[in-house]
């Protein structure tokens, strides 16, 4: 893992607490998600942000190969050892997005999950994403669109509007297939 990684504003280390616990796995089980998004056993996944590994450790369960994908070296050792403890196995790389040490064309699906409204150069990673996904390949953004209530609000990522996460996709030159409703 490279230490020269541009760290930009993000979701703070130190409340990975927040992000994999059994209260959020309970309200919103990864599987979900995961199930909706059609991974198959040939599949090879990257989770993008993947900070202590909510999604991470479900996707390698259902993939050939995943990838987790983050720019804190803390999140990723975080990630490490629930991947351990799940018996799963998880290749971990450090990257902002801006380039991710993997061979073009390689990947089937890229899921981001609350680290889109994080990145400071979203042309330069979408322009990485597409270097990197196979034609059939997909990119799966899971953002905030609405508010809730308060402790929600207090706790949970910003609200952005969708419009804004299509327009950049199609700005980079990447087809917007389907636009849905999660329930995070």
């Amino acid at each position: 893992m490279s230490e020269s990684v541009h760290v930009h504003k993000r979701f703070p280390d130190r409340l990975s607490l927040l992000l994999y616990n059994p209260i959020r796995r309970k309200l919103n089980p990864p599987a979900q998600l995961i199930s909706r998004l059609r991974v198959g056993s040939k599949d090879t996944v990257i989770d993008f942000g993947c900070g202590p590994g909510f999604y991470t450790v479900p996707l390698a369960r259902v993939a050939a190969r995943t990838i987790g994908v983050d720019v804190s070296a803390k999140m990723l050792r975080q990630t490490g050892q629930n991947c351990k403890k799940n018996g799963v196995r998880v290749e971990l790389k450090q990257s902002d997005g801006i380039a991710i040490d993997l061979d073009g064309e390689s990947v089937d699906l890229i899921l981001m999950v609350h680290v889109f409204h994080e990145i400071e150069d979203k042309e330069k990673v979408l322009h990485e994403f597409s270097r990197l996904l196979k034609a059939s390949g997909r990119l799966t953004i899971v953002e905030r669109t609405r508010a809730a209530g308060f402790l929600s609000r207090k706790f949970s990522p910003p609200v952005i509007d969708h419009k804004d996460v299509v327009s950049a996709l199609t700005e980079s030159g990447l087809l917007v297939m389907e636009v849905f409703q999660n329930g995070e």
